[in-house]
């Protein structure tokens, strides 16, 4: 079944070839432009109703719902993937209900969320993860694509990167749990056709035992091979290591990839259903606003 979490990052605006060159978020350049009216430029013209395809990803993004809540954008995008064929089986019955052409992409509807003050040069982007489905890709490279092209003569760029105060991340270490951990390796399938297989190793904590603390920032910092979870010998080196944390209720899963960790937060829901917007939105404005005031900004350049 899916789980249900988002992932949190900051982004701004900085001139192009300098990392170190952030601008205001509400004035970027000298016209005084605003992040805020571009992101939401972007959504309802760039992306709109019909959509876009991104040929370079196989991937296709539309949009399906926007709410503007005062410096906050909640919009919902559908995103998916095109290029191979398949089938949707009704599995009640285990008939075939129709056939996926290479042209069709399946998409999954994602709710997203930005929050862009009044005042810095940081603002942050939520995005749903559903299982395995995300908007992440197409539509950050859609929007700084459409960003650049704007903004060339003015030599700007957009980036981001994942949200992770330094205080707020070892205070809450230094308190979890390690409920589970799991090492992700990408394989070619024996069927070429096929394509790639993930397979996982799991370890979970059970009754009257913890998995070690210490595996959290080994595996954070890229030293904990699968040799030292798991007792069985020969395992590859992991793509991916998913480590599940819990805190006083809040539970976190930290995903260390081939490039940096990143947090992915979950939603706890009943009966493993998707959450309704209220829950969503809650839960994103908790973690938002909590990483808001660490970075000292006032709850009235966000809020109404």
């Amino acid at each position: 079944m899916p789980s249900f979490q988002f992932c949190l990052y900051e982004f701004g605006v900085r001139q192009m070839q300098k990392k170190d060159s952030r601008r205001d978020i509400a004035q970027f350049n000298s016209r005084q432009h605003d992040l805020f009216d571009e992101v939401q430029r972007f959504m309802q013209h760039r992306i709109g109703t019909k959509g876009i395809t991104l040929d370079k990803g196989e991937h296709y993004i539309r949009l399906t719902g926007l709410d503007n809540e005062h410096r906050v954008l909640w919009p919902t995008v559908e995103s998916g993937r095109f290029g191979a064929t398949g089938k949707v089986v009704a599995t009640e019955t285990g008939d075939d209900a129709y056939t996926i052409r290479n042209e069709d992409a399946p998409t999954y509807p994602l709710r997203q969320c930005f929050v862009i003050p009044r005042s810095g040069q940081t603002a942050i982007w939520a995005t749903e993860v559903i299982g395995n489905s995300t908007a992440i890709t197409p539509l950050w490279n859609s929007f700084t694509d459409w960003f650049r092209s704007e903004y060339d003569s003015d030599r700007i760029t957009v980036d981001r990167l994942p949200l992770q105060n330094t205080d707020a991340w070892n205070s809450f270490i230094d308190e979890a749990q390690l409920q589970e951990i799991k090492f992700l390796v990408r394989v070619q399938d024996s069927d070429a056709a096929v394509g790639m297989k993930t397979k996982e190793f799991t370890a979970k904590s059970g009754r009257g035992m913890r998995l070690p603390k210490d595996w959290i920032s080994r595996a954070y910092a890229k030293e904990l091979p699968p040799s030292a979870v798991f007792s069985v010998s020969g395992l590859p080196d992991p793509d991916e290591v998913h480590l599940a944390i819990e805190h006083e209720g809040k539970s976190r899963t930290v995903v260390v990839g081939r490039e940096f960790p990143r947090f992915l937060y979950q939603i706890d829901t009943t009966g493993n259903q998707r959450p309704d917007d209220a829950t969503f939105r809650r839960e994103v404005m908790s973690e938002v606003g909590a990483s808001l005031d660490l970075m000292g900004v006032s709850r009235g350049d966000w809020q109404a």
